[in-house]
């Protein structure tokens, strides 16, 4: 009689969970510096190239680069600089130093300029209009970035503070 071999079994292999795919980040091209490098140099050679053929003036032409320039420096430094505080808060700190501080600082300075009579002057040659959006937006932006570095240190400055006021 022939002999018989049972048959053998495949072995029995413990499935593996499958692994959770990791979803990959969304390419963000804000985070290469050489995107903020290209932008700021475009833009100078566009806003340069526009003055001109526009016919703008020269200082026209500075005070609208630098405001685009203060602006696009404002935002290299919200996205590349770490904060310690949460997002709320660096966002409330920096709306308060730009609506509070920022517009203070620009109110002084049309006030000074207006009681010695070099608004006339300057309005006189940049234009009137130009020169108070340009110099609010110029001093909205240094409120703002005044309002951060507050808001980064205000227990150092509160702590300051206590021990001014208890002497």
């Amino acid at each position: 009689m022939p002999k018989t071999y049972p048959k053998t079994q495949p072995k029995k292999t413990r499935r593996k969970k499958p692994l959770p795919k990791t979803k990959s980040k969304p390419v963000n091209i804000t985070t290469r510096k050489s995107y903020w490098i290209t932008l700021t140099l475009v833009i100078t050679v566009f806003a340069s190239v526009f003055g001109y053929f526009m016919s703008m003036s020269l200082e026209n032409i500075v005070m609208m680069l630098v405001t685009v320039l203060l602006l696009i420096g404002f935002a290299v430094y919200i996205r590349f600089k770490p904060s310690t505080t949460t997002v709320d808060k660096r966002a409330l700190f920096m709306f308060v130093g730009a609506s509070v501080i920022g517009f203070g600082i620009w109110a002084v300075i049309l006030l000074s300029l207006s009681a010695t009579e070099l608004h006339t002057q300057i309005a006189s040659a940049i234009g009137n209009g130009f020169f108070t959006i340009t110099s609010l937006m110029i001093c909205l932006i240094l409120g703002a970035f005044i309002g951060d570095w507050i808001g980064e240190r205000r227990e150092r400055i509160s702590i300051f503070l206590k021990n001014k006021l208890n002497k």
